[in-house]
């Protein structure tokens, strides 16, 4: 038998690199799924572009899951406790590609982009000088109209929540994620507020009275 050369086994299988990684990325293709599937909604394509950048899976393969228990769910970040009985009851797995997307329809036909933080339909439009309106104690994982109030001070007083995309400055959205926990912590130090230990003790990483008063203060 004729011997293949080491030469022409590397080059074959350097050849067929591409094609296998391409094969190997279980999120390829998301992105133009759901770009077609809501061609007649702009807002949910912003939405999943926001949520989860197109991705079901992360990079372990397995369903990307978000919120401070990982309780949300793939492309629409579908909170798996409030909505995977009734998507079951209609044959959507919000695990899957296909019933994230098929279930994010469903909510948008009965609630609009109401269940999502970072519709950019929901970004509020605020008046240049108007007063700040952040009254009530925020904290990593809410969901709520005053985090965009939150983010547009902790931006505006230039501990910005992010340089580019949600959270920044144009961009933000409702969702007290992880950048802003890190920008209301930046704050915090900065203005001798606290600098230390957790949330639910030293108020380090939470908007509370002494952090919230330094931020209304911010001119917006």
């Amino acid at each position: 038998m004729r011997k293949t050369s080491f030469a022409l086994i590397l080059g074959l299988a350097l050849a067929a690199a591409p094609s296998m990684a391409g094969a190997q990325d279980p999120n390829a293709g998301l992105e133009d799924r759901v770009r077609a599937e809501f061609a007649d909604a702009p807002d949910m394509i912003a939405i999943a572009k926001c949520e989860s950048g197109f991705r079901q899976f992360g990079p372990d393969g397995q369903v990307l899951r978000g919120g401070p228990r990982g309780q949300y769910l793939g492309i629409f970040q579908i909170d798996e406790n409030l909505h995977t009985a009734k998507a079951l009851g209609m044959g959507d797995d919000i695990r899957t590609p296909e019933g994230n997307i098929a279930f994010a329809r469903y909510l948008l036909s009965v609630s609009g982009t109401g269940p999502w933080g970072c519709a950019p339909s929901k970004k509020a439009v605020v008046t240049a000088g108007a007063a700040a309106a952040l009254a009530a104690n925020l904290r990593f994982g809410m969901v709520r109209p005053d985090v965009m109030t939150l983010q547009r001070l902790l931006n505006k007083s230039g501990f910005a929540v992010a340089a580019s995309g949600p959270g920044s400055p144009g961009e933000e959205t409702e969702r007290f994620g992880a950048l802003t926990l890190d920008a209301v912590r930046r704050f915090q130090c900065a203005k001798g507020i606290v600098c230390g230990g957790e949330a639910s003790t030293s108020g380090y990483g939470q908007a509370g009275p002494r952090t919230r008063a330094a931020l209304n203060a911010v001119p917006l």
